[in-house]
């Protein structure tokens, strides 16, 4: 019996999670060396996944036996995955029987990143875009062969977009979705409404049906049950994005409050919900949230009382001296 007799090839998604590992294994970092080396005790084809990648990146017969398979005919070809997996096997005196099944359905093991509140964090991603959270951010990122798609749960995030038209990037905010190609933009979920900036290039916004395109330099401003809003962006935007800078034009109270509160365990509150449609103008530095708290207070009027894990902004010509008992 020869050796290879009883040899067979890992599953699809094994070889696909293996190969990036592969690509990225001199850059790893200590943690993410700790996770590969979580990745590959989860189970036996992993660990041959794995090698056979690796093996296929430093050995010149299988590099060889890979560009057999590229000089195919085009419509025999395979896409990246399969024609490594077809080279792997080529090598190991494989049936070529074995090679027709390409691997066009595999998926990317789905990834969630959060931030907690006050902190901000970066995540470069397989294809190298980069995803940037703000404080308090949560999203869940699925990457299949035909599309990258971002679930934006709650929070603020912007995307770096590594070009890719095979691949669309779709960032899904409730029942908004965001599509780009190749391009920088930021979408926030703020209380009731979703946000969208473009810093360069374009994008399409969809929402319940009706698709518009927001262009580097604009916003989009989507509320529910309301016309949608567009404008222009300050030429400091980015980096006040950046800096957790809030620039606030006539902005309603609620969504100060909302992104404030990314960044204080002691949430702000308004006893009445009216007051939220309240107009601020003003420049708030977010990552100082009682500094900001008091020149909220001191703009509007009002008063900011503590009461356990909140503070209730109350406006002060409303206060009502307390009944003797």
């Amino acid at each position: 019996m020869r050796a290879n007799d009883n040899w067979r090839l890992p599953s699809e998604e094994e070889l696909e999670i293996a190969a990036d590992w592969a690509d990225r294994l001199p850059e790893l970092t200590a943690a993410e060396r700790r996770e590969l080396e979580s990745w590959l005790a989860g189970g036996p084809g992993r660990a041959a996944a794995f090698a056979l990648m690796r093996d296929t990146r430093r050995d010149t017969a299988l590099v060889e036996a890979a560009e057999r398979v590229r000089a195919a005919p085009r419509a025999k070809r395979l896409p990246r995955l399969g024609l490594i997996a077809a080279g792997v096997a080529l090598a190991a005196g494989l049936s070529g029987a074995f090679l027709v099944r390409p691997y066009l359905t595999a998926t990317e093991t789905p990834l969630e990143l959060t931030t907690p509140l006050g902190q901000r964090a970066e995540h470069r991603l397989s294809d190298k875009s980069v995803v940037s959270l703000a404080a308090d951010t949560g999203v869940f990122v699925r990457y299949s062969h035909g599309a990258r798609d971002i679930d934006l749960k709650k929070g603020d995030a912007m995307f770096q977009v590594a070009k890719d038209k095979t691949r669309p990037f779709n960032v899904q905010a409730g029942d908004t979705t965001v599509t780009a190609v190749g391009t920088t933009f930021e979408v926030e979920r703020v209380s009731d409404a979703v946000q969208v900036r473009v810093f360069d290039g374009v994008v399409r916004v969809n929402r319940d049906g009706a698709e518009r395109s927001v262009s580097k330099g604009e916003w989009l401003m989507l509320v529910a049950d309301r016309a949608p809003v567009q404008g222009r962006l300050d030429a400091e935007s980015y980096q006040a994005w950046r800096s957790d800078w809030l620039d606030a034009d006539a902005m309603p109270l609620k969504y100060v409050i909302a992104r404030l509160n990314r960044y204080t365990a002691q949430s702000v509150s308004l006893h009445d919900p009216s007051l939220g449609d309240l107009k601020v103008t003003g420049r708030f530095k977010l990552d100082r949230p009682a500094e900001s708290l008091t020149m909220l207070a001191a703009l509007l009027d009002m008063r900011a009382d503590p009461a356990g894990r909140r503070v209730y902004l109350t406006p002060k010509r409303s206060a009502k001296a307390e009944p003797k008992t």
